[in-house]
């Protein structure tokens, strides 16, 4: 399985783990040493300790989490760093947007974030939107709700 694929079933475990009170999620997989525009939402939140990432993704993407808005962000080798990141990447100049499906901030975000150097993939995954992968500024996977 290649790095895009373990990324899409990383984000189809967290949408079906989650159950009803999911939030949806954002994540970035990048080198934590990259310097993106992220301002953290929580500056005094822990990283979730002692679970697999899968399991710390699914807790802190349900409503009741302090944790659930913004996106995460991932290292290459997918250990969380960072949680609850206020994501504004700039709009990447030739960027094609999908304007004939819905989409909201978080899926923009994540497909003009993935445009920035240091940054392998970005991906969502919500209950009304579904899955969306992006590398390059580009979506290279979508499945529908």
């Amino acid at each position: 399985m290649d790095m895009a694929e373990e990324f899409v079933h990383l984000l189809r475990q967290i949408k079906n783990m989650a159950g009803a009170d999911f939030s949806g999620v954002g994540l970035l997989v990048c080198d934590p040493d990259v310097e993106l525009p992220v301002l953290p939402m929580r500056p005094m939140a822990e990283l979730p300790e002692g679970e697999d990432v899968v399991e710390s993704l699914v807790s802190i993407s349900r409503t009741g989490s302090d944790l659930h808005d913004g996106f995460h962000l991932l290292t290459n080798q997918y250990q969380l760093f960072a949680v609850a990141q206020y994501f504004s990447p700039p709009i990447p100049e030739n960027v094609v947007v999908n304007v004939n499906r819905k989409f909201g901030g978080r899926y923009l975000a994540a497909q003009f974030g993935s445009a920035i150097k240091g940054v392998k993939l970005s991906g969502i995954a919500t209950r009304a939107q579904g899955v969306a992968v992006f590398q390059n500024g580009v979506e290279i996977y979508y499945e529908s709700a």
